[in-house]
C-alpha cells in the first residue's frame, strides 16, 4: 500500500462526499440557501482542485486517481446542480409563475446538465489516456457548473428587489441551456493554470480576470451580493472562451 496516495485519495473522496452532501440537502427539502450547503459545496471543490496538484508532487498521480476523480466530479459538478437547478425551479414561485406554460420542460433540462457532465468526463479520461497535453479544455469543465449553481443558491436567498428576480430568472434559464452545450462542444476552453507558456493566453487570461472583478463589483453595485459574481462569471468565462476559442 502506497501511504503517499491516501492524501490526494482523501481529498478526492472528499470531492465526492460534499457533492453527495449537496444531492441529499436538495433532495431531502433542506434549506439550500442557508450557506452550510455552499459551504459545503465550495470545499468539495476545493478537494477537486488540489488533488491532482497533490498527486503529481508526491508522485503518486496515475490512471486510477483520474478515474475517481472524474467520478466524483460527475456527482460535484453533474448530479449535485442538476438536484440544486430542480430544487430551485420546483420550488421558486417566480419560476412556477414565468414557467408555467412550459413547467415540464423546465423540469427535464437539469437533468441535461448531469448528462453532458458525464459525456464530458469521459472524453476527458479518454484524452488523458491518449497522452493528450494541453493549456485548454476541450468544453466547458463539468466543476465550472458546480460553481454556477452554488452562486445561484447564495444569490436567490438573498433577493431584495423584483428587477434582481428578474436578472435570476434570467441567468438561471442561460446556465440551464447554454452550460450543457457548452460542456459536450469540442472547442478549446483555455485553463487558469500553467501561466508562462504563452504569452497570448496569458494576455486572454488576464483580460478575463479583470473583467471578472469588474462583474464581481457590478453585482455588489447592483444588488449588494457578491455571490451574483459566481453566475455571472462563469458564464462570462463560457462565452468568453467560446469566442476566443483557437481554430
Amino acid at each position: 500500500m502506497n501511504v503517499k496516495a491516501i492524501i490526494p485519495n482523501f481529498l478526492t473522496m472528499g470531492n465526492l462526499l460534499g457533492g453527495s452532501f449537496v444531492c441529499w440537502m436538495a433532495a431531502s427539502g433542506e434549506d439550500l440557501s442557508s450557506g452550510v450547503v455552499a459551504t459545503v459545496w465550495l470545499g468539495a471543490m476545493i478537494c477537486d482542485l488540489f488533488d491532482g496538484l497533490i498527486a503529481r508532487k508526491l508522485g503518486v498521480d496515475g490512471p486510477m486517481g483520474v478515474q475517481l476523480d472524474s467520478l466524483s466530479d460527475l456527482v460535484t459538478g453533474g448530479l449535485a446542480p442538476a438536484f440544486v437547478a430542480y430544487r430551485l425551479i420546483s420550488d421558486s414561485e417566480y419560476c412556477t409563475v414565468v414557467f408555467s406554460e412550459i413547467s415540464t420542460l423546465v423540469r427535464i433540462l437539469p437533468w441535461a446538465i448531469t448528462v453532458a457532465a458525464a459525456y464530458r468526463l469521459a472524453r476527458y479520461n479518454v484524452s488523458v489516456a491518449n497522452g493528450d497535453k494541453s493549456n485548454y479544455f476541450e468544453g466547458l469543465p463539468a466543476p465550472a457548473t458546480g460553481i454556477f449553481w452554488m452562486g445561484m443558491i447564495l444569490w436567490m436567498g438573498g433577493i431584495k428587489t423584483p428587477q434582481e428576480i428578474s436578472a435570476i430568472l434570467v441567468v438561471s434559464g442561460m446556465g440551464l441551456l447554454l452550460l450543457p452545450v457548452f460542456m459536450v462542444i469540442k472547442r478549446k476552453f483555455f485553463t487558469l493554470k500553467e501561466w508562462g507558456d504563452d504569452s497570448v493566453l496569458d494576455k486572454t487570461r488576464m483580460i478575463f480576470i479583470a473583467l471578472s472583478v469588474l462583474v464581481a463589483a457590478g453585482a455588489f453595485i447592483a444588488w449588494h451580493n457578491v455571490f451574483a459574481a459566481a453566475p455571472l462569471c462563469v458564464l462570462l468565462y463560457s462565452c468568453f472562451a467560446f469566442v476566443l476559442a483557437p481554430k
